[in-house]
């Protein structure tokens, strides 16, 4: 049997998936570089980003099965718990909005895929059955929430720095483009913007909702990291194009999702393709079966595939997303399908956690 070493020790690892997830331990970043072997012993550090014993365990002993295959004798895992060391963990403060049901996170690690769009017409098809919604607009860079619903009115603070959403189609909203105008630029820091979210989700009278869709920027930053750090999220949503260049960069995405222990509902394709207004035929101007291709090599659902129509466009620039403008168009019926299946995969969820 060939000596071991730490290059065939992390080849092995690659055969180890992180539960509930149909990716390896490797790749999603969680196996550190220091493996040492020593004779027959080897020693690793694991990054898993969860401390739930059962999810540990389970890592442990499949760690252990596929090194023992490889003719180690002996194996310590290290686990590295989330702030080590500072006798801290940063996901023990994740307590539960009060009279908020569910949380879903719409993400995406590439920008222009039209995740906004998603998340807001996402809300409005939510709220559509009589649903309590509000969405929460994490860009503080870049917010568009707005524009896209057509509103200039500002929050309403009160003597105790509660934070009184806007409301419009229906929806409570919360974003920094209420508190900015349209030439203020946006040059803070980390730990504001961590502090800006944070408050978007403490300090905000949300009142009673069955959902709280929040709206996070491209990547895998402080707004995201404050989120899961802040609240329990019950799933995140990945908004992705047919294009290759956008699902390469996806995987980050479900990495920092499997790391911070927050399941993954689903997978949207945005502008899955475009039909004509005239002809109604459809044609795959970004590829075509790219967004089912990552939910089957992520293993979770392909939610929605929805199209690029003009009037996704013209209503949100109008500042009334189609669903709200538009609730019997083709596209906006895609909507309301998606946020049926969110709704179904937050139950399931929740059901699980219980």
């Amino acid at each position: 049997m060939a000596a071991l070493t730490p290059a065939r020790v992390r080849d092995a690892l690659r055969t180890v998936l992180f539960p509930n997830f149909k990716r390896d331990i490797v790749t999603l970043g969680m196996v550190t570089d220091d493996i040492h072997v020593e004779g027959g012993t080897v020693g690793l550090h694991l990054r898993p980003g969860t401390d739930k014993p059962e999810v540990l365990a389970q890592l442990t002993r499949a760690i252990e099965a596929a090194l023992r295959r490889l003719g180690a004798t002996r194996v310590e895992v290290h686990v590295a718990r989330a702030e080590q060391g500072r006798g801290r963990d940063p996901f023990a403060s994740r307590a539960a909005l009060p009279g908020v049901a569910a949380i879903v996170a719409v993400a995406s690690t590439k920008g222009g895929v039209g995740k906004s769009t998603v998340a807001a017409n996402l809300a409005l098809a939510l709220a559509a059955p009589g649903r309590r919604v509000g969405l929460v607009d994490a860009d503080v860079y870049g917010p568009s929430l707005p524009i896209m619903f057509g509103t200039e009115a500002r929050p309403h603070v009160t003597h105790q720095k509660r934070i009184h959403p806007v409301e419009q189609y229906g929806i409570k909203l919360m974003s920094m483009g209420f508190f900015l105008d349209e030439n203020s630029p946006v040059i803070w820091r980390g730990p504001i913007v961590m502090g800006i979210v944070r408050q978007f989700l403490r300090d905000v009278e949300w009142g009673q909702l069955d959902f709280l869709v929040v709206d996070l920027p491209p990547g895998t930053g402080d707004a995201q990291l404050t989120l899961v750090q802040q609240v329990p999220v019950t799933g995140g949503l990945i908004v992705t194009t047919p294009q290759e260049v956008a699902l390469l960069d996806v995987g980050r995405g479900m990495a920092m999702f499997a790391q911070v222990a927050t399941p993954v509902l689903g997978v949207v394709e945005n502008m899955s393709g475009y039909v004509c207004p005239r002809c109604g035929t459809e044609d795959a101007l970004f590829g075509q079966g790219g967004g089912g291709a990552l939910a089957a090599r992520f293993g979770v659902p392909l939610l929605a595939e929805i199209p690029i129509v003009p009037a996704i466009r013209e209503t949100g620039d109008a500042g009334r997303p189609l669903v709200a403008a538009e609730p019997d168009h083709p596209a906006s019926r895609c909507f309301l399908a998606l946020a049926e299946r969110v709704a179904a995969a937050a139950e399931a969820q929740g059901a699980a956690n219980a």
